[in-house]
């Protein structure tokens, strides 16, 4: 089955406005998370394409380079620890569920947990 591409529109609003729909976060950085990846997300991704998308964030923010720029990004939520950056990369799942309907939302969860599943795989 192929993944349809669903428009980020209103997804770039809500994570602009994070903190509107995930309100009691106990850390402000997801917020600012999500005000990043607003700016940088694709007019349309599939669920696949939206946890890349968030990777690539995260490891642009974790070396404080823009990878397609090539230039420092001016941004609070350079220079953490790389602890920092993991988790928020487990907060994705929630992320998607808060600005995503459902059945995108789970698609984002499940390619999460499989590649989770693989590397455990792997590992062993």
């Amino acid at each position: 089955m192929t993944e349809q591409a669903l428009s980020m529109d209103e997804a770039k609003l809500k994570l602009a406005r994070l903190e509107d729909h995930i309100p009691d976060s106990p850390d402000e950085l997801i917020y600012k998370f999500g005000r990043f990846l607003s700016e940088r997300l694709n007019s349309e991704l599939v669920p696949t394409g939206f946890v890349m998308g968030c990777e690539l964030a995260l490891h642009d923010l974790q070396q404080g380079v823009d990878g397609f720029t090539d230039k420092p990004i001016q941004n609070g939520l350079t220079g953490y620890p790389q602890i920092i950056y993991g988790l928020l990369r487990m907060e994705i799942p929630n992320i998607a569920a808060a600005v995503f309907p459902e059945d995108f939302a789970n698609s984002v969860k499940d390619h999460i947990d499989a590649v989770n599943a693989k590397v455990r795989e792997e590992r062993a």
